[in-house]
């Protein structure tokens, strides 16, 4: 697997070989690239799909300054990835707690993303992190049972014949004490606000039935307040990670939702513009 020098960093990528369309997955604080293979494996002949991970996991560069976690610094990660890479228009999948970091790129820079499609997405509204959890936050990685029990809350259907746990586990258990908590900190400050009326693109929610950690109305509250979020999709069997747990189901929606004529959205972003 290679790895590409940026002037943010040195990051570790993951590629399922093909031209068109592209496909750059994000992922949430408690994995890796790793979380992306059920997906990347299930890609259509032909079709490329990019999977790295963040500053902090994984076998990218690590940090112990905590600004570099803040969703503008991760941003930053983000834009000097795809220059690196000499990507220019990419359909971003983003889950969870990267999916700030999604919206904010697709905001700067709207002619580069095709589609977006947000996993288990933080609340446009916001949902901060009560102070009494970042202690737990900053014990998480040096304690393996606690580790077991944050994988299982995230994905509770976990499909151990597509990935196994203890792999899993062993991408938290790398992390330094200090990124879980920096990351929360860095969320807690993100508000996209009316901003969001510019996500003109063409734009898909996914949850999963089970999610313990994104509430339907959250997701349907975010839903409204995108201009071209056309559906929220709804993953049975599955909680906040469906690609660790229904990997055939969420393949089959990004597949659907990429291929579809995207034709009509050309009359939201003229109506917006206006």
């Amino acid at each position: 697997m290679p790895f590409i020098d940026t002037p943010r960093g040195r990051f570790f990528y993951r590629e399922r070989a093909g031209h068109n369309p592209t496909l750059l997955f994000l992922h949430g604080n408690l994995g890796a690239s790793l979380w992306w293979g059920p997906v990347l494996r299930r890609l259509p002949e032909g079709w490329r799909g990019i999977a790295y991970d963040a500053l902090g996991h994984g076998k990218s560069d690590r940090s112990d300054e905590l600004v570099r976690f803040s969703v503008p610094a991760r941003l930053r990660d983000l834009i000097a990835i795809v220059e690196a890479l000499g990507l220019d228009q990419v359909h971003l999948v983003a889950h969870s707690t990267a999916t700030p970091v999604a919206v904010e790129y697709a905001l700067l820079a709207p002619a580069s993303v095709a589609t977006l499609t947000l996993i288990g997405p933080v609340p446009f509204a916001g949902a901060p992190t009560p102070a009494e959890a970042y202690p737990l936050l900053e014990q998480l990685p040096t304690d393996r049972e606690l580790i077991r029990q944050a994988i299982q809350a995230s994905a509770p259907h976990l499909d151990e014949r597509e990935m196994d746990l203890e792999a899993l586990m062993d991408i938290m258990a790398a992390l330094d004490p200090l990124t879980l908590p920096a990351i929360a900190r860095g969320l807690d400050a993100w508000r996209p606000g009316d901003r969001a009326r510019s996500l003109t693109m063409p734009v898909m929610l996914v949850r999963g039935e089970d999610d313990m950690m994104i509430e339907e109305a959250q997701a349907h509250r975010t839903l409204l307040a995108i201009p071209g979020a056309g559906q929220l999709e709804l993953l049975h069997g599955a909680g906040h990670s469906p690609m660790l747990e229904t990997p055939d189901g969420l393949t089959e929606l990004l597949i659907a939702f990429i291929a579809e004529d995207w034709e009509e959205y050309a009359s939201i972003r003229h109506s917006v513009e206006e």
